[in-house]
């Protein structure tokens, strides 16, 4: 009974031992500076050839920075930092297809992808002259998928899609944004 004590003793003395380890070397969350968090989103732009891909991404950048936690959206004149995307392609590519049927593909991947800048608002200062916004995080493609099955329902399964890649996208952005120190 004694040993058993002490070995749960040492046991938890390990286990504190390296928590504080951790503690001071890791950081949970992001490590964005407090004073850039706020940011501005300017209506997602779109050059890609599927109507609604700016929509549904806007849609979904608005949840994903809600979701996240880390920045906050603000009107642009109270902003820190601006978030620019433009949505610039919209591809849909085969696959799989049935070992029974190679003309027709079972499953479908959709991507978009976007060109994405998150820079820091320049705050001016009396008498001086506007100056150039610094970037934070930029790219020039950035992207999101999502996979759909084929067959009859393929339409409707097209279309429920454009969201989930949207979303996949939107993550993958915010990541970027908070995760760029």
């Amino acid at each position: 009974m004694k040993h058993s004590y002490a070995v749960l003793a040492i046991a938890a003395a390990v286990a504190a031992l390296f928590q504080a380890g951790c503690a001071t070397s890791y950081k949970l969350g992001t490590t964005l500076a407090p004073d850039l968090r706020d940011v501005y989103v300017p209506t997602v732009v779109n050059e890609s050839d599927q109507p609604d891909a700016a929509r549904v991404l806007q849609r979904a950048l608005v949840r994903e920075i809600q979701r996240e936690g880390t920045l906050r959206m603000v009107p642009e004149r109270e902003a820190a930092t601006r978030l620019e995307v433009v949505v610039t392609q919209y591809e849909q590519s085969a696959t799989t297809y049935s070992s029974h049927d190679t003309q027709h593909p079972s499953e479908y991947r959709m991507t978009l992808t976007a060109r994405v800048a998150f820079t820091r608002i320049p705050r001016r200062q009396a008498g001086e002259g506007p100056e150039a916004a610094k970037p934070i995080w930029v790219k020039s493609s950035v992207s999101g998928s999502e996979t759909f099955q084929g067959g009859s329902g393929a339409v409707a399964a097209k279309l429920s899609c454009l969201p989930e890649a949207a979303k996949d996208l939107a993550e993958t952005i915010v990541d970027g944004c908070v995760g760029a120190w």
